[in-house]
């Protein structure tokens, strides 16, 4: 897109834009009738339409450093704006980016999502952090803040994450490859205002959460832990553990996800199952079994010991707790008849409790409208891959909670009345 095109193009009224290539600016003259770049500016303080925004570094851009900074400025000076993911490179030494995004996210009165991707190396830029921390401490209306960096950095999170925690407005955070101490870690899991959270780092986070969750100073709703292990130690194993232990004794979170879950034991999976069936108030978990190579990738795998015990307990849990529904990772090719037997049952179960069983079988007071709606629900939910058999063993598992539902003298179970 050549710099006229994007002009006309943010002229048109847009709802986003993204910019990830190389702009080639030219300077008004005889030859050319626009000034570019700050025709461009312009267009951008004027608009009233754009919503999201990505901007990439003055080196992915082919900018000079002082047209990176006007530019996000500009971009920041745009009134609908929401959404901003902006990336950072280092530059020279008079080269200031996190202080530039500072005053961007000042300038961006309404803006709610804030995504920053560092490709820079330490030190980077220590006063800008310092005055990010404070931009982000006092924004009204920023609920989103996510952190990636390209590799590991000693970046002072600390100042980062003390602002999101001490926000008025932040609910979910997200930090990528960075490197968090178990403070930092301890303050966003404390916090009374977070809601969500995801991290990526080493087992020893996971160790932290579990021992905030066991002394009850655990306080968000939604939680992502992954990591970029993918061998099986010791220290995974024990950080596995602590993490299913916990679980039996948290009352807040609602949605929990575990990636790259490297050296998951059938063991493992029972131990979970007994944790959930006691846990009143989770109602997703999500087993992943994604990873990151050492180059960067990403991929996904089974859970090699993942098999018939435990997703039977796990479909035994489901059909007590009726209120959580719950993820799994692939399938290993070898699996056993009674392993893929036992999973279906599990997945029947879960679409059982997504279409409402729980709040069914738990009422005296129930409609048969709304069985005939849980029935509409299960019926949309499965997928065309799962086969007519699987579909009509969801829809024959719902009807012998109620078979009175297509009958005259329909009656709602009794309260509390067992599943079958």
């Amino acid at each position: 897109m050549t710099p006229k095109e994007l002009l006309e193009h943010i002229q048109s009224g847009p709802d986003e834009i993204e910019l990830d290539f190389a702009l080639c600016f030219r300077p008004r003259s005889r030859s050319n009738e626009y000034d570019d770049f700050n025709d461009l500016l312009q267009a951008l303080r004027s608009n009233q339409t754009i919503r999201v925004v990505e901007c990439h570094s003055h080196k992915s851009l082919g900018i000079t450093e002082s047209e990176w900074c006007r530019l996000l400025l500009a971009f920041a000076s745009i009134l609908c704006l929401k959404n901003l993911v902006v990336a950072w490179e280092n530059g020279s030494l008079d080269f200031h980016p996190l202080q530039v995004i500072a005053e961007s996210v000042d300038s961006a009165s309404s803006l709610e999502e804030l995504f920053i991707a560092s490709f820079g190396s330490d030190p980077a830029d220590p006063i800008g952090e310092v005055t990010l921390a404070q931009s982000l401490r006092h924004h009204g209306t920023l609920k989103d803040l996510n952190l990636w960096a390209r590799t590991q950095t000693t970046t002072r999170i600390p100042l980062i994450i003390e602002a999101a925690v001490s926000s008025s407005s932040v609910r979910r955070v997200v930090c990528m490859n960075q490197t968090l101490s178990p403070q930092d870690i301890r303050s966003l899991v404390r916090s009374p205002s977070l809601k969500e959270l995801k991290l990526e780092g080493s087992v020893d986070s996971w160790l932290v959460v579990a021992e905030e969750i066991r002394n009850g100073r655990f306080h968000l709703e939604e939680l992502a832990l992954t990591r970029t292990l993918i061998s099986c130690t010791l220290a995974t194993t024990e950080a596995l553990k602590a993490m299913i232990a916990a679980l039996g004794c948290d009352s807040s979170l609602r949605k929990l996800v575990l990636g790259s879950t490297t050296g998951f034991t059938d063991q493992m999976g029972v131990a979970l199952a007994k944790a959930l069936t006691v846990n009143t108030t989770l109602r997703e978990i999500h087993l992943s079994s994604a990873y990151k190579t050492v180059d960067g990738l990403e991929s996904e795998r089974p859970l090699d010991h993942l098999d018939v015990a435990s997703y039977k307990a796990f479909a035994l849990m489901a059909k007590t707790n009726t209120a959580i529904t719950m993820g799994l990772p692939l399938l290993k090719s070898d699996a056993s008849d009674e392993t893929r037997m036992q999973r279906d049952r599990l997945h029947i179960e879960g679409f059982m409790n997504e279409a409402g069983r729980g709040r069914l079988v738990t009422s005296s007071t129930t409609t048969r409208t709304e069985w005939v709606n849980a029935l509409d629900i299960l019926n949309d939910s499965t997928a065309e891959e799962d086969g007519p058999e699987f579909h009509l063993s969801c829809l024959y598992s719902m009807l012998q909670l109620n078979p009175s539902i297509f009958l005259g003298d329909f009656t709602a179970p009794a309260a509390g009345a067992p599943s079958v």
